[in-house]
């Protein structure tokens, strides 16, 4: 894949919009409603439930404007990523004590390694947790293997799996209790270079990926698999490549929130449930803003499950008193209010809908960007999605070799 001309491609796809997917809907609203185009407004107020559904995935109903229909195809296409579809079964042993979500992740990735690390002889897993793939990658391919986690308790339920299930004499695997950072670390460090040492990284949290990166430069092989992109530092942490300092997207914190959204379809269980979350929490932001202006924005927090399926009025006494926020207003007087800001509440979902379709794009900018840096740093790169969406949404691969 030519990276440059995909972000690129990218780039002039979402730089015009980037005031509608840079900033809060909600802690700018309703002033952050003027990024949206009126006739995209329009068409998704006219969208019944089913329409609903299918914008939120991706897929446009009717008649849309052209602006939409052209912006969401070209996106669809720059985002379109090969697929490594291979699997290699786990044996029942082998899946004891796995959820189907990891069983499904390790069959893939062990699929993906073992025709491209013919050469590799020792590897290192960073966030390794209990040592999964640690130890099934000893055992299949006869690694020398470390296992890295700041998790103490995590590595010692590993030690005690590993000591029930392995045959006596078998696998390389060592634990080493660690936190993988950047700068000088002569502990680690050497496990990390070699033309015979693999680096993988399995959902590496927001900046752990690009340290996993800076770490690998001497290594042979280098699989990472980002995720918590929310808590990447602006603007440390992007761009990293030339090229992307070349063509900088005006990434916030927001933008940031929001390439971690890039969810699988949902089902319409899971559908009438966000849409009754999102309600809740739209009325009681309303709510606050009319009633406690001095507070500017409330943030109402992530609220028990069962609060959610009750009437407003529940929910809203919940947050006020969990925020310290006065409390007299009356069952009838917070279910009044609901009814009268519906309209309100259903704009903000709207322009959530249509926010989120930039939610992918935003994901592959990111790492195109560290697919450019690996081949700064002279490995040949491939992109590609490893996993199923709706078991794993942070699905997206980078696989780097060095160049023969």
């Amino acid at each position: 894949m030519d990276f440059q001309a995909r972000l690129e491609a990218l780039t002039h796809q979402l730089q015009p919009w980037s005031p509608l997917w840079s900033r809060s809907i909600l802690q700018g609203w309703p002033e952050s409603v003027a990024s949206y185009p009126e006739d995209w407004l329009a068409y998704a107020r006219s969208l019944d439930e089913a329409g609903e559904r299918r914008l939120d995935q991706g897929a446009l109903v009717d008649t849309p404007p052209a602006s939409l229909s052209a912006l969401l195809g070209a996106l669809e296409e720059l985002t379109a990523l090969p697929w490594h579809e291979g699997r290699h079964p786990l044996t029942v042993m082998e899946r004891q004590g796995l959820s189907d979500k990891k069983a499904h992740e390790l069959e893939r990735m062990l699929s993906l390694l073992g025709p491209r690390t013919r050469a590799i002889q020792q590897a290192v897993d960073i966030g390794g947790g209990m040592g999964h793939l640690a130890r099934l990658c000893a055992r299949t391919f006869g690694w020398t293997f470390h296992s890295i986690d700041r998790d103490a308790a995590l590595q010692d339920k590993g030690r005690r799996w590993l000591t029930r299930t392995r045959p006596s004499g078998e696998d390389t695997l060592c634990f080493i209790q660690a936190s993988v950072e950047d700068g000088l670390q002569p502990r680690i460090d050497p496990l990390f270079s070699g033309q015979d040492r693999a680096s993988l990284g399995l959902h590496t949290c927001g900046p752990l990926a690009l340290t996993q990166i800076r770490k690998s430069q001497g290594a042979g092989f280098v699989l990472n698999i980002g995720c918590c992109y929310d808590k990447l530092e602006l603007p440390r942490d992007y761009p990293v490549s030339r090229v992307g300092r070349e063509h900088p997207l005006p990434f916030t914190p927001h933008a940031l929130a929001l390439t971690t959204r890039g969810r699988p379809r949902k089902t319409d269980a899971e559908f009438a449930r966000m849409k009754r979350v999102y309600a809740w929490r739209f009325a009681f932001h309303l709510l606050a803003k009319q009633h406690f202006p001095e507070q500017d924005f409330v943030r109402a927090g992530d609220a028990p499950k069962g609060l959610y399926d009750g009437p407003f009025a529940l929910y809203a006494r919940d947050r006020l008193e969990r925020l310290g926020l006065d409390t007299s207003l009356t069952v009838a007087q917070l279910e009044a209010f609901e009814v009268s800001v519906r309209a309100e509440t259903r704009d903000l979902l709207l322009c959530h809908l249509l926010r989120d379709r930039f939610a992918r794009a935003l994901e592959v900018v990111l790492l195109l960007d560290r697919a450019m840096l690996l081949e700064e740093l002279g490995f040949a790169v491939d992109l590609l999605q490893l996993f199923e969406p709706r078991l794993s949404p942070r699905n997206l691969v980078l696989i780097a070799s060095r160049s023969t």
